[in-house]
């Protein structure tokens, strides 16, 4: 059965924000925790009585209010592929209150002090010995790869997710190992996605990319910046908008790009910043970082 577009649902689970703490904690661990769980893992183990938390779910699905029913109904993209099922519409509901429940406390994990007690994965015994700097870092060089995922002791880790999804960093970890400069590479493990080599699920994704080739040449003769906006072709409240521009300074071309998330999202989705510089002379990429920028409803606006 075919998932509907996730941009389609955005707004779903903010509205009904108030059922938040009726989530069984055992069940936001778990969705949490699983790399699959947003690609129709919920809706497979919602059908499994022999799954051992199918009694939370069951009760998560049975609380969900009647308005929280109509809203699936109201998506037309929801009923074309669903239909008006009662039972679908539930399962629908809950898998977008535990995305963003999950979503939130990676921001909440990830910007608390780094400390290796309390802070996971870098509390877990396999980690106990590496490198970790005061921003929570470490170094890639420090990990295999399995053209998946970075391992260490035979334990499975993913670069933090930047966004609500957990296949956000896939392409990016699989670039600094198709460039060769891993080895130079600092990353932010991800909470809650790692776990045992022989269990975690080993996934690889394919990506369609729909953009214009940079003109390195016109590039490397920029006197005035350039600016630029994107922005998907759909609700406001559902889309984040990307900003960038190309500005000449001392030492090369400065690249700044920056997606921020509609205000509805903001208080479990961060802002992806990304900044790189160009060096004419070598025509080469001399500097290249990002970071994921967390603002307040205040500093939103």
């Amino acid at each position: 059965m075919t998932q509907p577009d996730k941009n389609v649902r955005e707004a779903a689970g903010t509205r009904f924000a108030g059922l938040r703490p009726t989530l069984p904690e055992a069940l936001v661990q778990d969705f949490a925790s699983d790399p699959l769980a947003p690609f129709d893992n919920l809706l497979k183990k919602s059908g499994d009585p022999s799954w051992p938390l199918y009694a939370e779910l069951e009760e998560l699905l049975g609380s969900l209010p009647p308005d929280a029913i109509e809203a699936a109904y109201a998506d037309t993209t929801f009923v074309a592929l669903y239909g008006r099922s009662d039972r679908l519409a539930r399962v629908w509901m809950a898998e977008r209150l535990l995305i963003e429940e999950s979503a939130r406390r990676r921001l909440e994990s990830i910007t608390a002090l780094p400390s290796r007690e309390n802070i996971m994965p870098y509390a877990a015994d396999c980690l106990r010995t590496i490198e970790v700097d005061g921003e929570g870092m470490v170094r890639l060089a420090d990990f295999s790869y399995n053209n998946a995922t970075p391992e260490r002791d035979q334990f499975s880790f993913t670069v933090c997710s930047a966004t609500d999804c957990p296949n956000s960093t896939y392409w990016l970890l699989r670039s600094f190992y198709e460039e060769g400069v891993a080895d130079h590479v600092r990353v932010r493990l991800d909470p809650f996605l790692w776990g045992p080599s022989d269990l975690y699920p080993q996934t690889m994704y394919q990506m369609l990319v729909y953009a214009t080739p940079v003109d390195w040449e016109s590039l490397g003769q920029l006197r005035e910046p350039a600016h630029g906006m994107m922005q998907a072709d759909k609700a406001p409240e559902k889309s984040e908008l990307t900003e960038f521009c190309w500005t000449r300074r001392d030492d090369g071309i400065h690249f700044v790009c920056e997606e921020l998330p509609p205000k509805e999202r903001i208080k479990f989705v961060g802002a992806r910043y990304l900044h790189a510089i160009y060096a004419p002379s070598s025509q080469s990429i001399t500097r290249f970082d990002g970071a994921l920028r967390i603002y307040s409803d205040l500093q939103r606006k």
